[in-house]
């Protein structure tokens, strides 16, 4: 009967160890799948302000050019 008992206790031990390392996992999940919609977001961010920054530029140049056709 003591053999049996060792390996209940065997048993319960793995089992919260198991229970334990699935929870933390779990628990680290959510953070990860923030981290990774927050860099999407930052990603989508950076784009449109690139975009907006080009488009500026060529605003700028096609001001100059046409400054410059008015003056000739």
């Amino acid at each position: 009967m003591t053999d049996e008992v060792e390996q209940d206790v065997e048993l319960t031990d793995d089992s919260l160890a198991y229970e334990q390392s699935q929870s933390a996992m779990q628990a680290n999940d959510p953070l990860a799948a923030i981290k990774a919609l927050r860099l999407g977001q930052l990603a989508v961010c950076r784009l449109k302000s690139e975009q907006e920054m080009q488009r500026m530029r060529d605003e700028l140049k096609k001001g100059c050019v046409d400054d410059n056709a008015s003056k000739s």
